[in-house]
């Protein structure tokens, strides 16, 4: 996935909004199970490499959870069910709401409203010599817009070689 700052502003030459980012990355993958396996924070975009956690349950069964207590308890108060779907802890995550996660939360961080453009830019990866090609891309992506050092280790760049491994 790749999202960009409006207007490819260089916000990210910070490193204190770098670090945040990371934060926010990681924090956003776990909440909306999905395994974060790469990431590179350029200075106007970013490039994340994900994959979608096992989830415990779907979200037609989640539904299905809710009828069955709101029959069994007769409870009257729609706001219950509302919740019940919102926090039920089996609920199926997409990417657009990983991407609206990181997006969000960041913003609302740095106190600077809409500072991303609405698209963000995904792929499916499907074959093993694609991935390679991915994971080539994001590593040699700071060398080929001739940045500084600091593009090419964390906060700015992440790699989970154990889980990135298992994938072969």
């Amino acid at each position: 996935m790749t999202f960009r700052t409006k207007k490819e502003s260089l916000l990210f030459e910070k490193t204190e909004y770098a670090k945040l980012l990371s934060e926010i990355i990681f924090n956003s993958g776990k909440l909306k199970r999905f395994d974060i396996l790469a990431y590179q924070i350029m200075p106007g975009h970013i490039h994340l490499l994900v994959n979608a956690s096992a989830p415990t349950g779907t979200t037609e069964r989640t539904l299905k959870n809710v009828r069955s207590v709101l029959i069994n308890k007769n409870l009257h108060n729609p706001k219950s069910t509302l919740s019940m779907v919102r926090y039920e802890k089996n609920f199926k995550y997409t990417i657009s709401d990983l991407s609206q996660s990181i997006k969000g939360n960041f913003s609302r961080k740095i106190h600077m409203g809409n500072l991303w453009q609405r698209r963000f830019y995904t792929k499916i990866i499907n074959t093993h010599k694609y991935l390679e090609t991915i994971i080539q891309y994001i590593q040699n992506n700071p060398i080929m817009a001739k940045l500084p050092d600091k593009y090419h280790k964390p906060p700015y760049q992440f790699f989970d070689w154990s889980d990135l491994r298992k994938l072969f």
